[in-house]
């Protein structure tokens, strides 16, 4: 029988996109929470799933999971079945908003602090704020959100267990070159609405910062760990639609799984039927939510 999905405010402003009754079990939390951000300098909203029996003399651990570029923290809980998925964990979920980030600290503009904000600032307040378990984190992310959940998992290893990455931009910044010769050869009228955003966050051609941004530089880094140091690194789950329509996307999460194989580091990698869509990324969350369980022994 279906059950209505209970959703409450602590600090926070209900969700309207959430269904009236989904085949939960009772007591599944849905949240908006607000809060201000001193690297952002403004205000931010993100969502937050609860577990059922959510007790605030626990703690559990903390599934966050990024959005894509044009997306924002809505998009998990109301364009997949992430509440069904999650429903039968001892998980919280947060589901930040990343703007047009690429979840990274811009090259450009000083308050767009993204890196700092999603693996640092975020994550103490959950814990000041949520029952979270901060030794306990997982991360992972679909098209521009793989790429920040591979790139900041990688950069801070200590902080996570396992990355994940659905479709993930793995490329970028480096396949921006490409993007912005299409574009003066187009003499800036090819319609590459996402360059601008690109180049907010990485720089212009030349920037430093693309090469630091990369996730192959994150993983040279990682390479030169000793096999000791190697073991405690996150586990890496890539997933990626084999009819991705995007030219760099397949290509891309093959030569980051041939990365990951060379380093040897533990990973898994998965070609499956499917486009840049959301029906391709709900069942790549449905896949990916109970190996990650599994994976971690979180209970």
């Amino acid at each position: 029988m279906a059950r209505a999905c209970k959703v409450v405010t602590t600090t926070a402003i209900v969700l309207t996109f959430i269904a009236s009754a989904l085949s939960l079990p009772a007591q599944t939390l849905l949240l908006a929470d607000s809060a201000y951000s001193s690297v952002l300098q403004r205000m931010k909203t993100f969502g937050i799933m609860l577990p059922q029996g959510y007790d605030t003399a626990r703690r559990y651990p903390v599934l966050y999971l990024l959005h894509g570029w044009g997306g924002g923290y809505k998009d998990w809980s109301s364009k997949t079945h992430l509440a069904e998925d999650v429903a039968w964990y001892d998980l919280i979920v947060v589901m930040p908003d990343g703007e047009n980030s690429w979840y990274v600290n811009s090259a450009v503009n000083p308050r767009g602090r993204f890196e700092d904000y999603i693996a640092s600032e975020l994550p103490a307040l959950v814990a000041s704020r949520y029952a979270a378990d901060t030794s306990k984190q997982a991360i992972a992310g679909l098209s521009m959100g793989g790429y920040g959940a591979v790139l900041l998992g990688m950069k801070y290893p200590a902080r996570y267990s396992v990355i994940g990455s659905f479709s993930g931009a793995l490329t970028m910044p480096r396949d921006l070159r490409v993007r912005e010769g299409w574009n003066r050869a187009a003499k800036g009228n090819n319609g590459d609405f996402a360059l601008p955003s690109l180049q907010e966050a990485f720089g212009k051609e030349n920037s430093s910062a693309r090469e630091k941004q990369s996730v192959f530089t994150a993983l040279r880094t990682v390479t030169a760990f000793d096999s000791a140091r190697k073991q405690h690194l996150p586990y890496v789950y890539l997933a990626t639609g084999i009819q991705d329509p995007l030219s760099h996307i397949v290509p891309g999460n093959r030569e980051v799984r041939d990365s990951l194989y060379a380093a040897k580091l533990r990973y898994e990698y998965h070609e499956t039927p499917g486009k840049h869509s959301w029906d391709y990324w709900n069942e790549a969350l449905k896949s990916f939510l109970p190996r990650m369980m599994e994976l971690t022994g979180w209970k």
